[in-house]
């Protein structure tokens, strides 16, 4: 399984560092803020008839916001940005022998909820969360001819323009995470986990998961 390993070291460090919480981590009724970088790993779906979606491994960066109700537990919310390629093969539904390929880039935008609970008390614990929200995917091809808009520009004058609609959609996600956090003197905190949400998509796609490691550097105040 993809981040199997990353995930299986994370359990493991929890005997390991169970007897180094000499001092409280002093958590309780704070803000944590942080920013970061996310790898996200690529994933292939398949479809009906043939047709199918690969999407390629790629970085991002994202940030978070989260509020400690204790030293162990924790409400928040996370948002990501990347940009990864894909290739896209459609499929004719009358005759699967004709394919149209596309080659481009999805623009992705992640906003979640989540609950996270450390299992140590002081400035080294590891951590899960289950968290819920959406994600907003942009396939950057154009469904339709341009749109032309108008309006009065205080300098330039009546000024035009064209965009263009695209193939989007904003979809359900559910998952989590493991981790590891440390805290140093100061308020400042660093957090590596890896993470797996799944898209409720619907149609025939079923599920497709979005599997990510993520570090971040963050505050506590």
């Amino acid at each position: 399984m993809r981040g199997s390993k990353f995930a299986v070291a994370l359990l493991l460090a929890l005997p390991v560092v169970s007897s180094a919480q000499s001092q409280g981590g002093g958590r309780a009724n704070s803000w944590d803020y942080s920013l970061g970088a996310i790898y996200q790993l690529g994933e292939t779906l398949k479809g009906k008839g043939g047709s199918s979606l690969d999407v390629d491994s790629e970085v991002g960066f994202g940030f978070g916001l989260g509020y400690n109700l204790t030293d162990r537990l924790a409400l928040g919310a996370d948002f990501n940005y990347l940009r990864p390629d894909y290739t896209a093969i459609i499929t004719d539904a009358d005759d699967p022998t004709v394919e149209q390929r596309v080659d481009h880039t999805l623009t992705q935008f992640d906003f979640r909820f989540k609950g996270t609970y450390n299992f140590l008390d002081g400035p080294f614990t590891p951590f899960v969360e289950a968290g819920l929200g959406w994600t907003q995917l942009d396939s950057n091809v154009a469904k339709g001819p341009p749109v032309t808009g108008c309006w009065w520009h205080p300098y330039w004058g009546y000024v035009c323009s064209n965009y263009y609609r695209t193939f989007s959609g904003t979809d359900f996600a559910y998952g989590g995470s493991l981790g590891v956090r440390y805290a140093f003197k100061g308020g400042g905190f660093i957090r590596a986990d890896y993470s797996l949400y799944k898209l409720d998509v619907g149609g025939q796609l079923g599920s497709p998961q979005l599997d990510a490691v993520k570090l971040q550097y963050g505050w506590n105040f």
